[in-house]
This record gives structure tokens, C-alpha cells and sequence, in this order.
């Protein structure tokens, strides 16, 4: 179920991720589960928690920002 991907977020607020590697495990597993179809099994909450989370994610970069869209890790 995708309460690994709630897991994997958890992980990198309690330092124990980077955030580089938070996204590409992140979307890594995103995309297992899309092609699995596990994505489409997760309830309207957890799904709605996950496309904020693919959201934040994609915006990240690291580095310096190159814009006010993106994040990193300051």
C-alpha cells in the first residue's frame, strides 16, 4: 500500500533522508506503484496526502533555487 511512500517522507523529516534522495526513492516508488496499480487502491485522503507530497517533490531541486517555484533543502 502507499503508506510506504508516507514512510519514505517520514524518514527524510527525521533527517534520516536527504532530500535528493527523498525524491528519487520517492519517485521511484511512485511510479512502481502507479504501474502497479496500488496507487488506485489508496483511499481519498492518503490519495490526496500523495499528489501534495508528488507536488513538493517535483519542486525540488538541489542546489541553489533557480526560481520561486522551486524548494531545496534550506
Amino acid at each position: 500500500m502507499s503508506m510506504a511512500l508516507i514512510d519514505l517522507a517520514r524518514n527524510f523529516l527525521d533527517g534520516s533522508l536527504s532530500g535528493k534522495s527523498f525524491t528519487k526513492k520517492f519517485f521511484e516508488m511512485w511510479r512502481s506503484e502507479g504501474a502497479s496499480g496500488m496507487l488506485k487502491k489508496d483511499d481519498d485522503n492518503l490519495g490526496a496526502c500523495l499528489r501534495l507530497m508528488f507536488g513538493m517533490a517535483d519542486c525540488f531541486t538541489d542546489g541553489p533555487k533557480d526560481n520561486d517555484g522551486e524548494i531545496n533543502e534550506e
